[in-house]
């Protein structure tokens, strides 16, 4: 196993989670939550291992989110210019 494609892996997951799909939670459970992406990232870097494409896939999945978060963020702005003016 290549360890820094491991820990790339698992630090865009963990990005991927945060920006798509982390809700408020006590420090435990989001402990668990981590942990659980900490040994999900095993099986995806033995794909990436033998020749599936995870850490692009990855990159993609992580600009889609922001982009989709950042949208968000600046309708909601918008919104509340126009509710307020």
């Amino acid at each position: 196993m290549k360890y820094p494609e491991f820990f790339l892996i698992f630090v865009l997951t963990a990005v991927t989670y945060e920006l798509g799909f982390a809700q408020k939670l006590p420090i435990l459970k989001k402990a668990i939550i981590y942990v659980l992406l900490l040994v999900g990232a095993f099986p995806l870097t033995i794909l990436n291992a033998i020749g599936l494409s995870m850490i692009p896939a990855l990159c993609v999945a992580v600009a889609v989110l922001a982009i989709v978060r950042i949208r968000r963020k600046v309708a909601k702005s918008w919104r509340e210019k126009e509710y307020k003016g």
